[in-house]
Order: C-alpha cells, then structure tokens, then sequence
C-alpha cells in the first residue's frame, strides 16, 4: 500500500487502479475528471492519456474517418469520394490504352511476319524458276525455319515472362 499527502495508506494499489481505469468507458472517465476538477480545484489531477493508432490503405478513408471531413468542412467528403473515383477513372483508361496498343503491336508483328514470309517464298520461287533450285530451296528453308522458331520461342518466353 502507497501513501497519500496526509500520510494515510490507500486502500487500493496502483495496479488495481489501472485494472479499474482501463474497464471504464473513455466518455465516464472524461466526464468523472471534469466533473473533479470542477469540485475540487485546489487538488492535484492526474491526467490519464490514451494513445490511439489507426491506419488504413486504399484510396478512401473509413467511414467515420471520411465523415468526420465533413465537419471540418461542408462536402469535403464528397469531395475526396469524387477524386477516389477519378484517380479510378484515369487509372483505368490508362490500362485500356496500354493493352490496345500491345494488341496493335502484336498484331502490326504478325502482318510484318505473314509479309516477309512471302516476300522470302516469292524470292526462292523465283531462284528456283531461274534454275538455282539448290539456293531458292536454301533461302525458302532456312527463313521459314527461322521465323517458326522465332513464333515458336517467342511466345514461350514470354509466357515465362508471365509467370
């Protein structure tokens, strides 16, 4: 048991004090100190402070993290909603901008292959119909050869990409 001023010991342990403290509501405690300070000024208060910590993630505050802007100033809630979805908005068409033109890009490859390929079949047609059968079918082989290995790895390594 501790002692007070007037050297009488306390019935209760700080300890037990603090177990008692921390089971009554935060609006009681508030209440019962200004309520003691106000009959009792000449006595010394303790002050008894309680650290809270919140965090979120995303774009938007909780609800009543959101609300409470609204009393700092009228709409701004409404406000920090409208620049969420926005942000959203923009997020988005910039996505849809990306994969269309990775789509034409894939696509322009494939026209510039199928046009190549030709080119190389006519070349090698032409060797053969000259009389350089040996060199048109070397040429036509050796390219086809190539380009399906390209396909073919190409779309392998970037699966592997994917993953």
């Amino acid at each position: 048991m501790t002692e007070q001023d007037g050297g009488q010991p306390l019935p209760y342990t700080s300890e037990e004090i603090q177990l008692f403290l921390k089971q009554v509501p935060d609006e009681l405690l508030a209440n019962a100190l200004a309520e003691k300070i106000r009959e009792e000024p000449s006595r010394e208060v303790i002050n008894v402070v309680k650290a809270v910590s919140q965090q979120f993630s995303g774009p938007l505050p909780p609800p009543h993290i959101l609300g409470e802007y609204d009393n700092v100033q009228a709409g701004l809630a409404a406000r920090i909603v409208e620049m969420a979805e926005k942000e959203q908005a923009h997020r988005h068409g910039i996505e849809a901008q990306a994969l269309s033109a990775s789509i034409s890009t894939e696509k322009r490859g494939q026209h510039y292959a199928l046009l190549l390929s030709l080119v190389i079949l006519v070349g090698s047609m032409f060797l053969v119909y000259s009389g350089k059968e040996i060199a048109g079918s070397l040429l036509a082989g050796a390219s086809l050869t190539g380009l399906a290995y390209i396909f073919i790895t190409g779309r392998k390594s970037d699966e592997s990409l994917d993953d």
